[in-house]
């Protein structure tokens, strides 16, 4: 199969890629900056910035995919609450010149949607865990985007276009940025271990309990929900499991013989934060078959290993 990825460099998508080419696709990774070498070996880069519908048209005539998977956006809740109007430009406005660009003459193609569980918002205790049936309530700028953009992936549906959407929850692996909690977590310990941070880590809101996947995991289940999925159907892509984010910290210091004191830092905790959040995994078991392979306290390790590397390339960081 000929697959293109879409916001090919980020986090989730160089890891995509790696998999569909280790399945045997020929794989055009596209993104709006940087080049070949920011992209795995073997695939095809090709730049593209999503908000130019011109662009993406001409991309996927240039490609001619089998398969599209669209992960470019703004992935970053913060930075999506800094520049709104960037946040919907690529996110939702982006997502639509993708698909009409497949309408208006690729239309044989498969599109994977890749979302966000952010779209189901603030969620009561006793819906857990979080069915696709779960209303949409976005209580954040990226939460709206995707959740707009779904809504252009279901017009699309509509017109013909096989395209489904997976909702992702929480994922983590090497290479993700320290924005996020495990990748924080990991850096400041190798930090601490490179003698460049004083013994003590600063954390936030450690008794929240949220849904946590391998990447790995997760770009496998993505291939497999678009080569399953119906048209338009939404599907959780989640590990099913609750964990809380003391649990992580925990894992993480076990694999460090480093004495690290733990501080709660005031800055890092949210105005507003969701005690527990997590999903159902049934109806993508149900379609795919797909369960989730690597042990949490694998990811981890990967996950630390991949930041003391990170600091030994760059001890002034």
């Amino acid at each position: 199969m000929r697959a293109l990825v879409t916001g090919a460099a980020g986090f989730a998508g160089r890891h995509l890629v790696e998999h569909l080419l280790a399945c045997g696709d020929e794989v055009v990774a596209s993104d709006r900056e940087g080049g070949p070498d920011d992209v795995p070996a073997g695939a095809t880069h090709a730049p593209l910035d999503v908000t130019d519908e011109q662009a993406c048209w001409e991309l996927l005539a240039d490609a001619r995919p089998d398969l599209v998977f669209h992960l470019a956006g703004v992935a970053h809740v913060v930075r999506a609450e800094q520049d709104p109007a960037r946040c919907l430009a690529v996110n939702r406005d982006g997502t639509r010149n993708m698909l009409q660009a497949c309408l208006d003459g690729f239309a044989n193609v498969r599109v994977l949607l890749v979302s966000t569980a952010e779209v189901y918002g603030r969620v009561e205790p006793e819906r857990m865990p979080v069915t696709e049936e779960q209303p949409l309530r976005p209580a954040t700028v990226y939460a709206l985007s995707k959740a707009q953009a779904e809504m252009e992936a279901q017009v699309a549906a509509a017109r013909g276009l096989h395209v489904v959407v997976a909702r992702a929850f929480n994922h983590i692996g090497p290479g993700q940025s320290d924005d996020f909690v495990t990748a924080a977590f990991a850096h400041q310990i190798a930090r601490i271990e490179a003698g460049l941070q004083e013994p003590v880590m600063r954390v936030g809101n450690l008794s929240a309990v949220r849904d946590f996947s391998d990447v790995r995991d997760t770009v496998e289940a993505y291939r497999l929900c678009l080569a399953a999925g119906a048209p338009g159907e939404v599907l959780n892509v989640t590990s099913g499991l609750a964990v809380s984010i003391q649990r992580i910290l925990d894992a993480l210091l076990a694999l460090s013989e480093t004495e690290i004191r733990v501080e709660q830092d005031p800055a890092l905790l949210r105005p507003v934060d969701v005690p527990a959040f997590h999903g159902s995994p049934e109806r993508l078991r149900a379609r795919t078959g797909h369960a989730p392979e690597r042990p949490l306290e694998e990811t981890l390790a990967t996950v630390l290993d991949y930041w003391r590397a990170s600091v030994a390339r760059s001890p002034a960081r």
